[in-house]
C-alpha cells in the first residue's frame, strides 16, 4: 500500500482520468493498493474476472473498472473507464508530481559540493552526496544520499538520482530521467590489448550521454566510450543489472530487460525490445523495432522488425522449426542406428 500526502476526492480523480463516476463524489482518497489491503481511502482497479470476488469484498473507497463489471459491484464507488490499470497509473503519476512540486529543495550540510557548480534552479542534495567541480544541475534535480557525481557532469531538469548512484566525470544526463540505486554511469570501458605477454589497458577517455526521459534500473552499468560517446536515446527504459559496454549506441524508446549484456560498439535501434539475459557480441547492429527473446545470444546483425531468439539467436520461425525437430531426435537416432545395423548385416 502506498499513501500520498495529498488526498483527492473521487470527483477530482474523475477529472484527472475521465470516465463516469458512480457513487459519492466527495469520498476522500489518499492511497493505492491491491484489493486485499484496501481501506476506505484506497483506490483499487478491476479488469479481470478472477479478481471480482476479492474486489467486491474489499473496503476500498473507489474501484476503477470497466462498464462490464459495474453491474456486479453493487453499492461501490466506481470510476468507469476503458483501461482501468492505465487510469490508475495516471492517478499515481499525478500524485507523484504533486509530491515533487511540494518537495523541499535543500542542500544538506553533510553534502560535499564544489564551489563552482552551476544551478539552473532549485535542487535537492541529500546527506553525504559528493558533487565535483564544473557540474551543471538543472531545475528540480534530486540527488539522494550517498551519490557521487564526478567533475563536469551535466544533469538535466527534473532528473531523480536515488541513493548511491555514481556518475563519472564528463557524462551528460538528460531531463526527467530516473537513475535507481547503485547504477554506475561512465566507468571505464573494458578495453585491453595484449602486448609483450601482458594485458595493457587502453585508456577510456570518452563519456556517456543519456537522453531525456530515460530510466535506468538498480545496479546497471553503462561504460564510457574509448574516445567518443556511449549513447542512450530518449525515452529508453533499462532494467536492473544490465551491462552496456563502451561505445554502444542505444536508440530511442527501447526496452532492455534485466541482465541484458551488450559488448562494446553494439548499435541498437529505436523501439527495440531485448528480453532478459540477452547477450550481444560487439560491433553488431540490432535494427529498429526488432524483438529478441530471453537468453538469446546475438552474434550477428539483426534486421529491422525481426523476431529472434535462441543461442545462437536465429530468426524466430527458423528457431521454432529447429525446436520442433529436436523433439524427434530420439526416434530419429533409433531409426538411424537400426538402419546402420541393417546395413552392416547386409554387408
Amino acid at each position: 500500500m502506498k499513501r500520498f500526502a495529498t488526498a483527492l476526492k473521487a470527483a477530482q480523480a474523475q477529472g484527472i482520468v475521465g470516465g463516469k463516476l458512480i457513487g459519492n463524489p466527495d469520498t476522500n482518497l489518499s492511497k493505492v493498493s491491491e484489493a486485499i489491503d484496501a481501506d476506505a481511502e484506497t483506490i483499487i482497479f478491476l479488469e479481470q474476472e478472477k479478481l471480482l470476488e476479492v474486489v467486491n469484498s474489499s473496503a476500498s473507497g473507489l474501484i476503477i473498472t470497466t462498464e462490464e463489471y459495474a453491474p456486479r459491484l453493487p453499492g461501490k464507488n466506481l470510476l468507469i473507464v476503458e483501461k482501468p490499470y492505465f487510469a490508475l497509473m495516471v492517478l499515481i503519476t499525478y500524485w507523484q508530481k504533486l509530491e515533487s512540486i511540494n518537495r523541499s529543495y535543500i542542500i544538506h550540510p553533510s553534502a560535499v559540493v564544489a564551489s563552482d557548480i552551476r544551478y539552473e534552479g532549485e535542487v535537492s542534495i541529500a546527506p553525504h552526496a559528493v558533487i565535483g567541480e564544473g557540474c551543471v544541475l538543472g531545475k528540480g534535480v534530486v540527488i539522494s544520499a550517498g551519490c557521487s557525481i564526478g567533475k563536469n557532469v551535466s544533469i538535466g531538469a527534473g532528473t531523480m538520482l536515488y541513493a548511491g548512484v555514481i556518475i563519472y566525470e564528463d557524462c551528460i544526463v538528460g531531463k526527467n530521467c530516473i537513475l535507481h540505486s547503485g547504477c554506475v554511469i561512465g566507468a571505464d570501458g573494458f578495453g585491453f590489448m595484449l602486448m609483450e605477454g601482458t594485458q595493457q589497458k587502453i585508456p577510456q577517455v570518452g563519456n556517456v550521454e543519456i537522453g531525456d526521459y530515460v530510466e535506468i534500473g538498480a545496479n546497471t552499468c553503462i561504460d564510457r566510450a574509448t574516445l567518443g560517446t556511449t549513447k542512450i536515446g530518449k525515452g529508453t527504459k533499462i532494467d536492473n543489472l544490465v551491462q552496456i559496454g563502451h561505445n554502444c549506441i542505444i536508440g530511442e524508446h527501447s526496452i532492455l530487460c534485466s541482465q541484458v549484456g551488450l559488448a562494446g560498439s553494439t548499435i541498437v535501434g529505436d523501439y527495440v525490445y531485448l528480453a532478459g539475459q540477452v547477450g550481444a557480441a560487439g560491433h553488431i547492429t540490432i535494427g529498429t523495432r526488432a524483438m529478441v527473446g530471453a537468453q538469446s545470444g546475438i552474434v550477428g546483425n539483426v534486421a529491422e522488425n525481426a523476431r529472434f531468439f535462441g543461442s545462437p539467436a536465429m530468426e524466430a520461425g527458423e528457431m521454432k522449426r529447429i525446436f520442433v525437430a529436436q523433439k524427434h531426435l530420439p526416434e530419429m537416432l533409433r531409426a538411424f542406428q537400426k538402419a546402420k545395423k541393417n546395413t552392416s548385416e547386409q554387408a
